[in-house]
C-alpha cells in the first residue's frame, strides 16, 4: 500500500493525475482547471498504443475505439469510484476524445449527451451522508459508431434505488427533482399542483435536511426546464411531469387509522383531502385509488375478492404506488433521452458504464446490501478479468502461463445470493410469508449463517447483522428490510392508472401492464402455474445479471476514480481517505494479481534505454532482444526464474528488477563520480589557466611599473643633471671671464 500511496501522491502534486496499474487506469481528481482535454492533447493520442503516450484517459478511450473497428468483440470501459471522485468527468472526457477525432462534418453533428446530464442529475442524485449529490443508479453511456464514425449515443440505467422515494435516513434528501420542483416553480402552477413548502411533505422531511449548502434548487430546476425542452417534450408533457411529481408529494401525506369491523382490524383513511388532490393531479377515479391503498385484490375465474388491509398494509400499498409511479416516469423520460440522442442504424457501440462504489453509511439498510453485493459481484468479475488479460499478454508474448491462485472469494457471493439458504434468498423467502417480520429475518440469518466467516451476529440482542465484504466489514440494520422488499404492482393499480385521462400517465402504465401481462400469459400456457410475485431483490438481481452478461461479452477497460481528500480541495492529498478507496476499488487486489506473475514489464526498447549501459558498447551490435538477454544474463544470470523474455517486452519479477536497479545505481554512482573527477579536474586547468594568464598579466604590469619607475627616475637625473649644467653654465663663463681679465 505505501508504495502505491507514495507514487500516486507525488504524482497528483505533479499534477499528473492519471496512473497505469497494468491495463488498469486510476484517475484522481484534482478538484482544479488542468487544462489537459484540449484538441492538441488528444492529437497526441491518435492512433497510439497504451505505452507510447504518458497515462491518460485519452489513451484508453483511443484503445477501446481501436479494438472496436479491429474486433468484432464488444468494448466497454467500466468507471467506478465513490461520489465525487470524477467518473461523469471521465465519461464525458471519453464522449469528448471519440467525437473529436471521429466525427462527422460540422453540418452532421450529433447531439450531446451532456446536454441531458440535467435530466439524469436531477432525477436520478440525490444528497447522501457520503456526498451532496450521489448518483443512486449505474449508467451505461452507449457511443454508437458506423464505418468508424461516431453517429450517436444512447442511456441505459441499472439498480434505480427506488425506495428512497419513500424513505431517506437522517441527513439525507429524496431525488433533487422535488426540491428543484418547488423551488423554482412559478407560484401560479405551484397553486394549481397545491404544492407548497418542502418540510410539509412526508416524502422530503425524514432525513432533516431539505437544504444543501451552496445548492441553489431554483437555478437548477431553471436549468432542468431547459434540458427538458432541448430533448423535445412540449408543454403539456412538461406539466404532466411536474404533475406526477406533485401526486408523489401528495401520496406521502395520506395518512391512516385503524378501524375494526366485523372483528377484522382494517385501515381507513384519515382525511380524503390528499387522495383527492392526487386523483385529480393524475385524473383518475379517486374512490378506485381509496381502494387501491386500502384494500388487496385478489381476481378469481368468476370474481374479484376485495381484502381489507391492514395499517401497515395500506402503507406499503401507498408507498409502492409513490414508488413505481417514479420508477416509470424516470424510464419514460430515458426513453425520450434516448430518442432525442440515438442514430438511426449503426454497426457497433462502444459501452461507458458508471456503476456506484462500495458504500459504508451510517444507517445501511437494504439499499446499501444490494449497492454492496453487486460491487462484490462486480469485483469478482474484475479479479477474473485481470486475470484473463494477464494470461492473454502472457499468451501474445509467447511465454509460459503460471496459473494463478484465485484471490476472489466466491464463499461472500453463495453466502449472499446462493440458494435456498444465502441471504438475499432468505429475505425473498421471508417476504412472500403473510406473518413474517423482519425480526424472523433475521434469526433466519442467525440461525443458518451465525458460524460463517463472513457473517457475524451482534454481541447484544440488536436487530443488526454484519457482513465481512471484500472492501471491510459492514453492519445492516433490518428495519423496514422485508417493506423495502415488497415491489410488487397490482393489477388493480395497472388498470386505474391505465385508464388515467393525462396521456404520459396512461402512456406509461399501458406499457408496463403489457409487460406485467406477458409473463402471466406465458405462465398460464405452460405449466399452468401462478408466477411468483417478484420482489426488489430479483429484480436487482435480474439487472444485475444482464449488466455481468454484457461485460462477459466485451472487452474490458477499468478505470478507478479516486477523490484525494473528503473537502474536495484542491492540492490536498488524504493518505487515510485514497487509502480506504483503494481497498474498496480492488486496486491493491489487482496489483497482488500482478505480483503473482512477474509485475515488471517492459518493452525492449524502453529496457534497453536505461539498463542498456550495463552490458557496456556490445548491446549496441545486438538485436533488441540479444541485447535484453545479454543485460539480464549479466546482471541476474542465465539461467533464472526471475524474468522471461517475451516477443516484444522483458518481464521481471521485483527481486529482478532490484537487481538492475542497485546495478544500474552503482554504475551511475560510477559515472557520476568519474565526471565529479574529469569535471574537478577540468576546473583545476581552467583555474590554473586562468592564473597563468593573471600572473603574466601581474608580471607585465609589474615591469611596466618598473620600467616606468626607472624611466622617472632616470628622467628626473637627467633634469637635476641638466639643471646643474644650467646653473653652472654662468659660473664657468664669470670664472673665465675673470681669468681673462
Amino acid at each position: 500500500e505505501s508504495s502505491v500511496l507514495l507514487c500516486l501522491k507525488k504524482r497528483f502534486h505533479r499534477n499528473l493525475i492519471y496512473t497505469y496499474i497494468g491495463q488498469i487506469l486510476v484517475s484522481v481528481n484534482p478538484f482544479k482547471d488542468l487544462s489537459i482535454y484540449s484538441e492538441v492533447v488528444a492529437t497526441q493520442y491518435h492512433q497510439g498504443t497504451l505505452s507510447e503516450n504518458a497515462p491518460h484517459i485519452f489513451a484508453i478511450a483511443e484503445m477501446a475505439y481501436t479494438l472496436s473497428q479491429s474486433s468484432e468483440q464488444e468494448q466497454c470501459v467500466v468507471i467506478s469510484g465513490q461520489s465525487g471522485s470524477g467518473k461523469t468527468e471521465a465519461a464525458k472526457a471519453i464522449v469528448q476524445y471519440l467525437t473529436m477525432l471521429y466525427q462527422r462534418p460540422a453540418s452532421h453533428r450529433i447531439r450531446q449527451p451532456c446536454r441531458v446530464l440535467p435530466i439524469l442529475e436531477s432525477f436520478g442524485n440525490a444528497r447522501t451522508i457520503l456526498n451532496d449529490n450521489s448518483s443512486r443508479f449505474g449508467k451505461l453511456l452507449n457511443v454508437h459508431l458506423r464505418h468508424g464514425v461516431v453517429v450517436g449515443t444512447s442511456v441505459s440505467q441499472y439498480l434505480l434505488e427506488k425506495s428512497r422515494v419513500v424513505f431517506q435516513a437522517p441527513g439525507e434528501r429524496n431525488y433533487h427533482v422535488f426540491y428543484e420542483l418547488l423551488a423554482g416553480l412559478p407560484v401560479e402552477q405551484k397553486e394549481e399542483l397545491y404544492l407548497q413548502e418542502a418540510e410539509s411533505y412526508f416524502y422530503l422531511n425524514q432525513g432533516r435536511a431539505c437544504d444543501i449548502l451552496g445548492k441553489e434548487d431554483g437555478q437548477d430546476f431553471l436549468v432542468l426546464v431547459q434540458a427538458l425542452e432541448g430533448i423535445n417534450l412540449s408543454d403539456d408533457q412538461l406539466t404532466s411531469t411536474w404533475a406526477v411529481l406533485a401526486a408523489i408529494l401528495q401520496l406521502g401525506n395520506i395518512c391512516f387509522t385503524s378501524c375494526e369491523k366485523e372483528s377484522y382490524e382494517r385501515a381507513a383513511i384519515a382525511s380524503d383531502t390528499e387522495i383527492q388532490i392526487v386523483a385529480k393531479l393524475l385524473r383518475v377515479s379517486a374512490d378506485f385509488l381509496q381502494s387501491a391503498v386500502t384494500h388487496r385484490v385478489t381476481v378469481t375465474s368468476y370474481d374479484q375478492i376485495f381484502t381489507p388491509l391492514s395499517v401497515e398494509g395500506a402503507i406499503e400499498a401507498r408507498d409502492s404506488i409513490a414508488k413505481t409511479l417514479y420508477y416509470l416516469l424516470f424510464e419514460w423520460l430515458l426513453l425520450r433521452i434516448n430518442e432525442w440522442l440515438a442514430p438511426w442504424e449503426s454497426d457497433c457501440a462502444l459501452g461507458i458504464v458508471d456503476i456506484q462504489g462500495f458504500e459504508d453509511l451510517g444507517v445501511n439498510s437494504l439499499e446499501q446490501l444490494c449497492i454492496n453485493f453487486a460491487n462484490e459481484h462486480l469485483q469478482r468479475f474484475f479479479s477474473q478479468t485481470v486475470i484473463a488479460q494477464e494470461e492473454e499478454e502472457y499468451r501474445q508474448e509467447q511465454l509460459a502461463w503460471i496459473p494463478l491462485s484465485k484471490v476472489y472469494n466466491e464463499s461472500c457471493l453463495d453466502f449472499i445470493a446462493a440458494k435456498p439458504h444465502g441471504i438475499l434468498c432468505i429475505l425473498d423467502d421471508q417476504t412472500s410469508l403473510t406473518q413474517a417480520t423482519d425480526h424472523t429475518f433475521l434469526q433466519k440469518c442467525h440461525y443458518h449463517h451465525g458460524d460463517s466467516p463472513w457473517y457475524t451476529k451482534p454481541k447484544l440482542p440488536l436487530p443488526v447483522f454484519t457482513v465481512k465484504h471484500y472492501a471491510g466489514p459492514v453492519t445492516y440494520q433490518v428495519h423496514k428490510f422485508l417493506n423495502k422488499n415488497r415491489d410488487r404492482l397490482h393489477p388493480e393499480v395497472l388498470d386505474i392508472f391505465s385508464q388515467s385521462r393525462l396521456k404520459v400517465v396512461s402512456h406509461i402504465f399501458q406499457k408496463a401492464k403489457a409487460a406485467y401481462s406477458q409473463p402471466r400469459e406465458l405462465g398460464a400456457r405452460g405449466k399452468g402455474l401462478k408466477p411468483q410475485a417478484s420482489t426488489l431483490v430479483s429484480k436487482f438481481q435480474q439487472s444485475l445479471q444482464d449488466l455481468t452478461a454484457k461485460l462477459r461479452r466485451s472487452h474490458v477497460f477499468f478505470i478507478r476514480c479516486i477523490t484525494p481528500n473528503s473537502k474536495k480541495l484542491s492540492n490536498i492529498f488524504d493518505v487515510e481517505y485514497v487509502t480506504c478507496q483503494l481497498r474498496h476499488s480492488g486496486i491493491l487486489e489487482a496489483i497482488h494479481i500482478r505480483k503473482e506473475g512477474y509485475p515488471v514489464r517492459l518493452p525492449f526498447q524502453n529496457f534497453l534505454a536505461r539498463y542498456g549501459l550495463l552490458a557496456g558498447r556490445r548491446h549496441n551490435c545486438l538485436e533488441e532482444r540479444e541485447g535484453c538477454m545479454a543485460v539480464l544474463s549479466l546482471v541476474v544470470g542465465n539461467p533464472s526464474d526471475l524474468y522471461q523474455i517475451g516477443v516484444t517486452k522483458v518481464f521481471l519479477k521485483e527481486q529482478a528488477r532490484q537487481l538492475l536497479e542497485r546495478q544500474w545505481n552503482q554504475r551511475q554512482t560510477w559515472a557520476i563520480v568519474t565526471l565529479q573527477r574529469n569535471f574537478r579536474c577540468l576546473l583545476h586547468r581552467r583555474r590554473l589557466r586562468v592564473l597563468q594568464e593573471k600572473v603574466t598579466i601581474i608580471q607585465a604590469h609589474f615591469r611596466g611599473y618598473q620600467a616606468r619607475k626607472r624611466y622617472k627616475r632616470l628622467k628626473k637625473t637627467l633634469v637635476q643633471f641638466n639643471t646643474m649644467i644650467l646653473i653652472s653654465r654662468p659660473l664657468i663663463q664669470r670664472r673665465k671671464c675673470c681669468q681673462v681679465t
